[in-house]
């Protein structure tokens, strides 16, 4: 039976991809403000159902849910290859729905999200919350800056502050700043985040956060499936060797790189955000952070302050 059901969540993929396309909607841009849901985050998996028997695929599909409205559905077989399709999501009354390349109507089971698509019914639940799986403390995002609930993405948020921060002289607070370039999902042990990640170091002085020490550090890191913590870090080279090391890191995301890199009223606006996070987070009363020589950045007040 667990063969058959393989076999039918095979054809149930195939199926709803063709529809998807027939059906002529585009996954490329979400434009709704989901970050709170709890839906976001990194979905795999749990039990496939077919005629009251429950099996397992042989394809590993994940489902990557963004906050502001867009993800990917990524099959993987056993042979390495992969699928990924684009998508669009919104919520519903009892879940969420997802369209573009992918079109499924997700209903909410506790901890867990259920579709049903010709008859098949795939269970799916949080990345390292799988029934049976041992249970993975998480990283606290919050405690660097980090307001979501992407495990892949607080690991690289903590590997800043804790590891590449401790480069510098100590300070008082230690804020990291992540750009995601592209997240490659289907390596059998870690997970490969292709990003722009900056460190910086601050003193408190007053309400201002005095940056002391910092530093720009693009490459990509390898976060453990077992535990979500950054077992490597691949960085690009300094200097003249910048761009030959950038191209053998990102690859085929090298243009991406370059893009984000180099978009410095996006960098500057992403770092200030993280830092009003951080401060709002964690219950800080600083209003400005400063870069030595230049005017304080007025930060953003958390909710219910303005």
């Amino acid at each position: 039976m667990k063969k058959k059901i393989a076999v039918l969540i095979g054809l149930m993929m195939v199926l709803t991809l063709a529809l998807a396309a027939c059906g002529g909607s585009g996954g490329e841009s979400g434009g709704e403000d989901l970050s709170d849901s709890k839906y976001v985050g990194t979905w795999v998996v749990d039990t496939l159902s077919f005629a009251g028997e429950t099996g397992e695929a042989e394809t590993n599909f994940t489902l990557n849910l963004n906050g502001d409205g867009t993800g990917t559905l990524v099959g993987t077989n056993e042979d390495g290859t992969e699928d990924v399709s684009n998508l669009t999501w919104s919520l519903t009354d009892g879940g969420f729905k997802t369209k573009g390349d992918a079109k499924m109507d997700f209903k909410d089971d506790g901890d867990a999200i259920v579709a049903k698509i010709l008859g098949v019914e795939m269970r799916m639940v949080k990345a390292g919350e799988g029934e049976g799986e041992e249970v993975v403390d998480l990283v606290d995002g919050a405690a660097y800056g980090y307001g979501g609930d992407d495990p892949i993405e607080a690991a690289c948020y903590a590997y800043m502050a804790e590891t590449v921060s401790k480069d510098y002289e100590a300070a008082e607070y230690s804020i990291p700043t992540v750009n995601i370039v592209h997240e490659d999902l289907t390596q059998e042990d870690e997970y490969l985040v292709y990003g722009d990640f900056w460190t910086e170091n601050y003193n408190g002085e007053d309400d201002v956060l005095k940056c002391v020490s910092g530093g720009n550090y693009p490459g990509c890191m390898h976060v453990s499936k077992d535990d979500y913590t950054v077992t490597a870090f691949d960085v690009v080279a300094d200097g003249g060797n910048f761009d030959a090391s950038a191209k053998e890191i990102f690859g085929e995301n090298y243009d991406s790189f370059v893009t984000e890199h180099g978009d410095d009223e996006s960098n500057k606006e992403r770092r200030k955000v993280t830092v009003s996070d951080y401060v709002n987070l964690n219950n800080l009363g600083f209003k400005y952070y400063q870069d030595e020589g230049w005017d304080p950045v007025e930060l953003y007040h958390a909710p219910g302050e303005e």
